[in-house]
């Protein structure tokens, strides 16, 4: 079978996804093996997608190979996947799967990405491989690529693919402007974030309107403005000093302009299943802050133009962000109704201080970067030192007072006789700590 991994990290060559594709190269001799490098190589892709239509003409499996980057693939390969919708390069009935590497910190929404995008697309989709970074050094992570190359060799054959999603009538509608500006107060700080594009009058008006509905002073950054030099390229040239390699000042821009905020508001128009590969760029280029939740407690909204109704995986990946970042989530607005209750929201958490406990999401996310942090300590030495400072190591298996505790009552609770004896108590003596809180209440 002619397949073509079409490889999205920015670190080219010294990419950890590309060893995994590599290994199954040399596994697999009996099949035929092309590459793209998408990530890199990115700017030759902006000028000619010729090479790449040649290459997807050949393919008759496409697996697209990445690190996950900030809740979603690198923006890069983000970038890829607007030009290959853009370019009209006909890929429908082509095989299409995906292998990722990551420490496993929201790889799923990743994959659903790439996945709504190949349906788009007219692909035929086959679940991915995700793996950890570390996978190809073990036995059992080179037997699971074997067996995910096998897996998607028999689907291909076979016509076993994953049925794209029926077609949902959507009810929405462009937004038009109807509200009209009224004195506004001091006292709080709130930018509007937003990839404003010329033409883009839809989410101009939802900007406009959320500032005359919001009943204190707001600014504008457009990220439309600011020059870039390019998306993140994994170096962790940041990790150790928190500057990034790149001297386009962005870090200065984000930590001044943005992050010093009371509240951050993000406008975007949805495409692709996203907010776009521009503001991809900006989230991915924030790891300058390393691991660190430097936006905790800061309330966060969002303005969209578009139907996001029928996104879930987008919303998933919005509302984990602010969970995992300990911040209040003032919802979505994208009409006028909608557009109300959120400025009344925001404002009310801005005034009142609110910061609701964090999610699943949200803890889940921190073990994973809290073991992350602690064992490239040496390495990451800011995100190391916020996590210390901010009382995040917060290992379980520390807790040597409560650990002996359950163990006595373990031991206690196998015993039948005792059992009997304690009965009822076992409940009233679980519920007395809290009793001690409703009677001081």
């Amino acid at each position: 079978m002619n397949i073509l991994f079409i490889h999205g990290s920015p670190r080219g060559r010294f990419s950890v996804t590309l060893q995994t594709c590599l290994y199954l190269e040399k596994r697999f001799p009996g099949q035929s093996f092309r590459s793209l490098n998408a990530g890199a190589g990115l700017d030759g892709f902006e000028r000619d997608m010729a090479p790449a239509a040649e290459a997807l003409g050949w393919a008759e499996l496409v697996i697209f190979a990445y690190p996950v980057y900030s809740f979603l693939v690198p923006s890069q390969l983000h970038r890829f996947v607007e030009l290959l919708k853009e370019s009209g390069i006909n890929l429908r009935g082509k095989y299409a799967t995906q292998l990722s590497t990551s420490k496993h910190f929201f790889d799923v929404t990743a994959h659903r990405f790439l996945e709504e995008n190949f349906h788009d697309l007219g692909m035929r989709v086959i679940h991915g491989l995700s793996a950890d970074m570390e996978d190809l050094l073990e036995e059992r992570g080179r037997r699971e690529a074997e067996q995910f190359l096998e897996y998607a060799l028999f689907c291909a054959e076979n016509g076993v693919y994953e049925k794209a999603p029926a077609a949902r009538a959507s009810l929405w509608k462009p937004y038009v402007s109807t509200l009209e500006g009224c004195k506004k107060e001091d006292g709080f700080d709130v930018v509007i974030v937003s990839d404003l594009r010329e033409g883009d009058e839809g989410l101009r008006a939802l900007i406009k309107d959320f500032g005359a509905a919001f009943p204190y002073r707001t600014r504008f950054v457009n990220l439309r403005d600011f020059p870039f030099r390019g998306g993140c390229l994994g170096c962790l040239s940041c990790a150790t000093g928190g500057k990034c390699v790149y001297r386009d000042g962005f870090d200065a821009f984000l930590r001044e302009n943005i992050q010093s905020a009371d509240a951050i508001v993000y406008a975007f128009t949805l495409r692709d299943h996203s907010m776009g590969s521009r503001f991809k760029m900006y989230d991915d280029r924030q790891f300058c802050n390393g691991h660190r939740t430097v936006a905790e407690g800061k309330p966060f909204a969002y303005l969209v133009n578009g139907d996001l109704s029928g996104e879930d995986n987008l919303k998933t990946v919005l509302e984990a962000r602010a969970s995992v970042g300990h911040s209040y989530l003032a919802g979505f607005a994208s009409d006028a109704d909608s557009l109300r209750a959120l400025s009344l929201r925001l404002a009310w958490a801005l005034e009142h201080g609110y910061t609701p406990p964090r999610s699943f999401w949200g803890v889940g996310g921190m073990k994973i970067f809290r073991d992350l942090v602690w064992l490239m300590r040496g390495m990451m030495r800011e995100d190391h030192l916020y996590y210390r400072a901010h009382g995040l190591y917060d290992f379980p298996q520390r807790r040597f007072v409560r650990m002996l505790g359950m163990s006595l009552l373990g031991a206690l609770l196998r015993s039948r006789r005792l059992r009997r004896v304690i009965g009822g108590r076992m409940n009233e003596g679980m519920l007395a700590p809290y009793k001690k809180v409703l009677d001081k209440a």
